[in-house]
């Protein structure tokens, strides 16, 4: 019997990096997977490749900026497999380079509702079903690039913070419903980036002692399994940083 069979997760920023290959993992593992994004095409294309091996994959399109199409995603869910056991939430915009003094409320709101706004609405649509599991797990998305406080990432920074901060207070009011909630930093290079930005990912490289930059489905999965299985039930409130070391404390 594969770990995950019989649960049912959803995936939001499913259609490519991160997203993508979390929601393959899951899938692989047995999960029914509910997978959203903006890009129905892309998400079809996913389909396509999952389904073959036996997965149950429901695309549906969202805007996560949209408080009725996260509603609509989570009801879908429902009525197709039953409940949610596992959220995943991978979705983020306002990722393009701009400093303070260019940031505008427009760029700022884009990054805090795509983020965390997105997120804790996920988190709450989802949670009378996560209740009901008795096993349920929320996984967030926050990043390197606030916790460090990057230059040039101010609004996406801001909103990755916030998703730390609502993960731990999800933790402590819902840890006596049985459900888990952790957020990850990955610092993982998708084959785009690996093409595209060569000079990038040496730079990175050359800062982890492993002396490489992993990939989502070999170096992030194992870790996202393991939190949102019966073996992760004691971790809780948790940031996890998948980065090859390079935030090691010393």
């Amino acid at each position: 019997m594969k770990k995950l069979e019989g649960r049912t997760a959803i995936v939001t920023g499913a259609s490519s990096g991160v997203g993508r290959g979390l929601a393959k993992v899951l899938a692989e593992n047995g999960a029914n997977i509910c997978i959203c994004a903006r890009r129905m095409e892309k998400l079809e294309e996913l389909k396509a490749e999952l389904e073959p091996a036996g997965a149950a994959v429901l695309p549906v399109p969202c805007d996560v900026m949209e408080p009725d199409q996260i509603k609509n995603v989570v009801e879908q869910c429902v009525n197709r497999f039953g409940g949610v056991d596992i959220l995943i939430n991978c979705a983020q915009g306002s990722m393009a380079y701009c400093e303070i003094e260019d940031i505008d409320i427009d760029y700022a709101m884009t990054a805090f509702k795509s983020g965390a706004l997105a997120s804790m609405l996920f988190m709450k649509e989802c949670f009378p079903y996560l209740k009901k599991s008795e096993h349920g797990r929320i996984i967030n998305t926050a990043s390197a690039a606030g916790y460090d406080g990057n230059e040039g990432f101010g609004a996406y920074g801001m909103a990755k913070e916030a998703i730390r901060a609502i993960t731990r207070t999800g933790a402590r009011e819902w840890g006596k419903y049985g459900i888990t909630v952790n957020v990850f930093l990955p610092i993982i290079a998708t084959d785009f980036f690996r093409q595209t930005q060569p000079e990038a990912l040496k730079s990175l490289e050359s800062k982890s002692p492993l002396g490489r930059i992993g990939t989502t489905e070999e170096d992030c999965a194992p870790l996202i399994l393991f939190l949102v299985s019966d073996e992760g039930s004691y971790f809780t409130g948790q940031s996890f940083m998948v980065d090859g070391g390079i935030h090691m404390h010393t």
